[in-house]
This record gives structure tokens, sequence and C-alpha cells, in this order.
């Protein structure tokens, strides 16, 4: 069994504080994580691992500020989460460069979009891939940079956490 812990920033956020798009994004982060770690461990057969042995469980959450998600999953490796996790966080710190080096378009995008419809789209984005990754499979690398994109607009980060299945 492998734990992940999320942990995002709720008073650095737009909006300052919590509300229920952003439970429903760290959730699905933690959903796309799990769908990437099946798929660099089985391939094109992590479809149908996801969809007849799901062994994924949010143990707790937490929150003060950071909001802490704990999730188990029973039948993904440490290996493949470390994997995952180090890529996305590849990901996550190339998104932050991206965004300091573009600062107009990021300002102008903010004028054009609000808060909101940004997150509700950040989730139709991540909704739509693990649909894809169900139906017709994914590169676990795909999952990593839309992980990473969400971390960073999410103010989160993933933290390994115990393994305890060795």
């Amino acid at each position: 069994m492998t734990q992940i812990l999320l942990k995002s920033n709720i008073r650095t956020a737009e909006l300052g504080h919590l509300t229920a798009i952003d439970l429903e994004l760290n959730a699905v982060i933690l959903e796309l994580v799990y769908l990437a770690c099946l798929s660099f461990e089985h391939g094109s057969s992590a479809a149908g691992m996801y969809l007849s042995e799901y062994g994924g469980e949010i143990k707790t959450i937490s929150y003060e500020n950071p909001l802490d998600v704990l999730g188990d999953f029973k039948n993904i490796s440490k290996k493949s989460a470390d994997w995952v996790l180090s890529r996305t966080l590849f990901y996550h710190d190339n998104h932050r460069r991206r965004a300091r080096a573009d600062q107009e378009k990021a300002s102008a995008e903010e004028k054009h979009q609000s808060i909101i419809e940004k997150k509700l789209g950040n989730l139709d984005k991540a909704h739509a891939l693990r649909a894809k990754l169900i139906k017709d499979g994914a590169d676990p690398d795909e999952l990593n940079r839309l992980v990473g994109g969400l971390l960073f607009e999410q103010r989160a980060k993933l933290i390994p956490g115990q393994d305890e299945a060795g």
C-alpha cells in the first residue's frame, strides 16, 4: 500500500478561502496520480485494472491551512508513486517558470477569465483525461503534465506517504 499526501495552501489561492471546486480539484489530482501510477506499472491494461480492482481510498482530510488530503492506494508500488511524483514535480516547476517568464500573458488571462471559470475548465480537462484513460489508456506523462499544472494553480504539492506494504 502506498500513501500520497496532497497539501494545498488555501490562503494563497486566488479567492483566499476553500471552495467546493478546490475540494473536487484536489480529489481529482489524487485520482490522476493514481491513474498515472497504474498506467506506469500496467501500461495498456491500466484501464481494466482501474475498473475491476480499484484500490484507492481517502484516509484523512484535515483543514486548517494547508488543506491536507491523504490517500491510500493498495495496488500501486512505491516505485511507481515516486516516479509519478518526480515527473509531476518537474512539470509543476516548469509551469511555475513559464508563469514567471510570461507575467503579461498571465495577467491578461486573469482579466479575461474569472477564477471560477478557470477552475471549472481545469475540472473539465481532468475529468476528460480521466475518462480517456479509462476508455483508451493514456500516457502517464500526459497525466503528470496535467497534474503539475493543477498543482501549480491549486498552490498544492504532493508528498509521498508511508509505504505500508514494502
